[in-house]
């Protein structure tokens, strides 16, 4: 499940639902209380969406264990488990699984954003042209190989305000951010893209990311807030969530209404809502995240 929604509560309420949002907790009138139940929802629905396509769709780690073989040129071919792939981080290749040999610099090309092809030239010495390989490596010799790639669309948040001309962003979670890249802030009647300077160094990607300050290349139009959307998630993705969270809100009072499963949601949060299902909206996020389902 992942640690933040793909939307935040901010862009779901500014998104068109029509929907009653100041009830989902009858007890608790707070705003912020409020906002936690919807975030939950909107985590329910990315782990959703990430089920739907039998993968993470937020940037993150991930180390893969396989079998390839080596072929004439000296080249490990993998398909990746997750994707897009925008970085490979580690490899290690061994005649058996507990006699691996790392590279401390995998030179990895990824194609398509799925394949990855692991050049082994120089893996036991100097590269001189010719291939140096090692034991369990020939040509077309099974080879057990480890690789750790950076996979998923970058879904995080500002973690501190900044002004109109700033040219940094702190960010919860670096991964998946590269050197050049565009990404989206999505806070309501704020909204904008930077791009993030070719000469920002990425931290070294890890399972438990912390905060991070980012260079941007020109300086932000507007003051941004902490908390809402740095995103490089589609954005047709984005709708998928908020369809799924929409229906999880329209979900009948008692289950003889539909077949949806009936909820514990207050009935003031449909209200008068002549809208008595949300079946079609979860037809439609599901038919959005067809194209992003995992390819074996």
């Amino acid at each position: 499940m992942p640690s933040t929604p793909y939307v935040s509560a901010a862009a779901f309420r500014a998104h068109p639902t029509y929907l009653d949002l100041d009830s989902l907790r009858p007890d608790n009138p707070d705003p912020a209380a409020q906002d936690a139940v919807l975030t939950n929802l909107l985590l329910q629905a990315s782990a959703w969406a990430d089920n739907e396509c039998d993968q993470p769709l937020g940037a993150h780690l991930n180390t893969q264990l396989t079998r390839a073989r080596t072929d004439r040129s000296g080249m490990i071919r993998i398909h990746a488990d997750h994707g897009p792939v925008s970085t490979v981080t580690g490899f290690g290749f061994g005649w058996s699984p507990t006699s691996i040999t790392s590279l401390a610099s995998p030179q990895a090309w990824v194609e398509d954003g799925t394949n990855m092809v692991v050049g082994l030239g120089g893996a036991s010495g100097a590269w001189t042209g010719s291939l140096q390989l090692g034991f369990g490596t020939a040509p077309g010799m099974e080879t057990f190989a480890r690789i750790t790639y950076v996979a998923g669309h970058v879904a995080t948040q500002l973690t501190a305000a900044s002004t109109a001309g700033a040219t940094t962003l702190q960010v919860a979670d670096p991964t998946g951010i590269e050197p050049g890249g565009q990404y989206r802030i999505w806070e309501p009647g704020a909204e904008e893209t930077v791009t993030v300077s070719p000469l920002w160094q990425p931290p070294t990607p890890t399972t438990i990311p912390a905060a991070t300050t980012v260079t941007l290349t020109s300086p932000t139009v507007v003051d941004h807030d902490a908390g809402h959307d740095f995103s490089g998630m589609p954005a047709d993705v984005r709708l998928a969530v908020v369809s799924y969270t929409t229906a999880l809100l329209l979900r009948p009072d008692t289950s003889a209404e539909d077949e949806f499963p009936d909820t514990a949601m207050a009935s003031t949060t449909r209200g008068k809502d002549s809208r008595r299902t949300g079946v079609g909206l979860v037809d439609q996020a599901r038919r959005i995240l067809c194209s992003y389902r995992r390819v074996r």
